[in-house]
């Protein structure tokens, strides 16, 4: 997902449109209805972590790098407006580094 700031849903219909797949498949390959696929795409709804790796899959896309870009996104929008986000952030790598992440 290397095209700047994008939404996932947005990314997500994208790449169903570029491969030419009705929303069925990919709704089904999610375990989701079209109705759900369909908000999802518009932005109603967020795609959960558990449908990256079907995504992935389906599409034909490296699962690490969509992880990654749908964890910054998630992150970017849940904090990234807060104060002190950047060095919560350094924080919480320094504690995974020394082995303590919930401290």
């Amino acid at each position: 997902m290397s095209h700047g700031k994008i939404d996932f849903g947005e990314y997500l219909h994208q790449l169903r449109t570029q491969h030419k797949l009705p929303q069925k498949i990919v709704a089904d390959k999610l375990g989701i209805d079209i109705s759900m696929l369909s908000k999802i795409e518009h932005g109603e709804r967020q795609v959960q972590g558990h449908m990256l790796k079907p995504l992935a899959e389906l599409f034909e896309i490296d699962f690490k790098s969509l992880q990654i870009n749908f964890l910054n996104q998630r992150i970017e929008e849940e904090y990234g407006n807060e104060p002190y986000f950047q060095e919560a952030i350094s924080q919480f790598v320094k504690n995974i580094k020394n082995g303590n992440p919930n401290i």
